[in-house]
C-alpha cells in the first residue's frame, strides 16, 4: 500500500530510498541534487551506469551503504530534463518493478543487515521538475506496493 507521510525522506528510518532520475547523470537539481550531496556514493553508481544514455530508461542503479543499513535506488523514470514534461510512465513503472523485484532478491547476507524493509519516496515523485502528473505516479506506486506485498511511504515535506 502507498502511504502519504509528513516528513523529510533523507532523515526518515526508511531502509530504502528511491528517486527519479533523468539519463545524463547530472543530479544537478531537486531531491536528485539532496541525494547526491548526503549519499555521494548514488551519484558514482549513476555515473558508473553500464548503459547509454537511451538504454538507461527504465532502468535502476543503486548504491548500498551499511551504517545505518540503507540502499538508494536511482530510478531512470526520465530521458532528459529542463521545462516541460520529461517523465515516461512505462519508464518509471519498469524501473519501480526492477527496485522491488531487487529488493525481494537481495541475497541472505544482505537481507540480515537490514532490521526491516521500509521503502520511502519523495511526495510528487516524477511530478515535480519532471513535470508528470502525481495522480498517475501514485497508481503506479500503489500497484506494484500490492504487488510484492511491500509498502511504500511518501514523505511530503
Amino acid at each position: 500500500m502507498l502511504h502519504v507521510v509528513q516528513g523529510d525522506l533523507l532523515e526518515s528510518d526508511c531502509t530504502v530510498i528511491a528517486h527519479q532520475c533523468n539519463c545524463f547523470n547530472t543530479m544537478g537539481a531537486g531531491i536528485a541534487k539532496q541525494i547526491k550531496n548526503k549519499y555521494p556514493l548514488a551519484y558514482v553508481m549513476d555515473q558508473q551506469a553500464p548503459y547509454s544514455p537511451m538504454d538507461r530508461l527504465g532502468e535502476v542503479t543503486f548504491a548500498f551503504y551499511d551504517s545505518p543499513p540503507l540502499l538508494i535506488f536511482n530510478l531512470y523514470g526520465q530521458y532528459s530534463y529542463g521545462k516541460g514534461r520529461h517523465t515516461d510512465y512505462n519508464a518509471l513503472s519498469n524501473s519501480i518493478s526492477k527496485m522491488m523485484r531487487t529488493i525481494q532478491s537481495m541475497p541472505e547476507h544482505v537481507r540480515q543487515e537490514f532490521p526491516f524493509v521500509k521503502v520511502g519516496v519523495p511526495y510528487g515523485l516524477g511530478s515535480g521538475l519532471a513535470g508528470g502528473y502525481w495522480n498517475k505516479v501514485k497508481l503506479i506506486l500503489d500497484y506494484y506496493s500490492e504487488e510484492f506485498k511491500i509498502d511504500i511511504f511518501a514523505y511530503k515535506l
